[in-house]
């Protein structure tokens, strides 16, 4: 199995929350960070991150662009774990973790984060199952290719378990059966798919309506096409769909739903941030959607949002060089989950965070 493929990356840096500082880490941007926030909407409460320097820098190609102008192909392997990624373009693109690829002989969500480099030729990437029922082609969906990928998994149980595979691929380089076998990776593909069970039946009981589709009942993809989720949603993107618009500093963001913090994620610039936002958004609110709780009320504090971000930064960290002069790192705590993709000199990414 190819494994040269995965382009990965990652590192430490700093956030600052309203009235005190974190330094930054080495490597790190030297800006500084800091937060604004609530914005909510029902049960859905958003903070965004702001960087300085947070509008510069060069901005890849999303996967959905990329993928719309046919510059990507994301094709079938035949292999659950693995797809093969082609960038024929002359730009970069960024595939973020937690992405849902549509069509092949299942739907698939992508582990870890990547920048696809121009005429990349193939490369693998690593990816679970999210449409358990299917092998074959779905409809007149040809099964060889992917045909787009428009949303992103609406899990905090789900990206833990993303976050768990690419703890596992940075296991010491002396052990290079632990690093790639994927043998022991079955119950982590299992609790991807409860998760999707368990989405679809909270979006279900929340909205008094079937979301699973008769064409393939265990389709993530084809119940986030759902229309009545998309009426749902249109007031979310009305109260907060602007945001990075407005905030032309703003590099990323932290939620909450129900008053607990969920996670967040914060990007190389704000100019990506920008581009990616309503899919952010989309992912979270749906999230909110399927999680309401009446019982909870309030919202965390700037200070409460800065501490977890923060705390976050201090778990042991795990690391390795990845082709592509990029590195993964990830971090954990017995609160949150910290994922980095980095540049070989030390800028950002993409940073993830997901609470427990």
């Amino acid at each position: 199995m190819r494994r040269q493929g995965y382009w990965l990356a990652a590192a430490l840096a700093a956030v600052i929350a309203t009235g005190w500082t974190t330094p930054a880490a080495a490597g790190a941007d030297d800006g500084s960070y800091w937060l604004s926030g609530p914005y909510a909407h029902d049960n859905l409460a958003v903070y965004l991150i702001h960087r300085e320097g947070g509008r510069d820098g060069p901005v890849p190609l999303t996967l959905d662009e990329a993928m719309e102008r046919g510059l990507v192909e994301v094709i079938e392997t035949g292999v659950v774990e693995e797809l093969i990624v082609r960038n024929t373009g002359d730009r970069e693109v960024f595939i973020q973790s937690g992405d849902i690829f549509k069509g092949g002989k299942q739907d698939r969500v992508v582990i870890a984060s990547m920048i696809v480099p121009p005429g990349s030729g193939d490369l693998s990437i690593g990816v679970f199952c999210v449409e358990g029922g299917r092998w074959s082609a779905r409809g007149g969906e040809e099964v060889s290719v992917f045909s787009k990928s428009t949303a992103r998994l609406p899990s905090s149980q789900g990206r833990i378990a993303l976050f768990e595979q690419a703890k596992r691929w940075l296991a010491p380089e002396s052990d290079d059966l632990a690093r790639w076998d994927w043998s022991d990776s079955e119950n982590l593909q299992s609790r991807v798919w409860e998760s999707v069970s368990a989405v679809q039946a909270d979006l279900g009981s929340a909205m008094a309506l079937e979301v699973a589709d008769a064409r393939s009942p265990s389709s993530l993809q084809l119940s986030l096409e759902n229309p009545g989720l998309a009426s749902a949603l249109e007031r979310y993107e009305v109260a907060l769909g602007s945001l990075a618009q407005g905030h032309q500093d703003a590099v990323g963001y932290v939620f909450a739903v129900d008053g607990r913090i969920a996670g967040g994620d914060e990007f190389a610039n704000g100019g990506l941030f920008r581009k990616l936002w309503m899919r952010q958004l989309t992912a979270t609110a749906t999230q909110a959607i399927a999680e309401r709780d009446v019982s909870v009320r309030g919202q965390p504090t700037l200070a409460e949002i800065g501490a977890f971000i923060d705390a976050a930064r201090t778990g042991e960290s795990t690391g390795m060089s990845m082709p592509g002069e990029l590195r993964l790192q990830t971090r954990e705590t017995g609160e949150a989950l910290h994922t980095e993709l980095l540049r070989a000199d030390g800028f950002l990414v993409h940073r993830s965070l997901v609470a427990f």
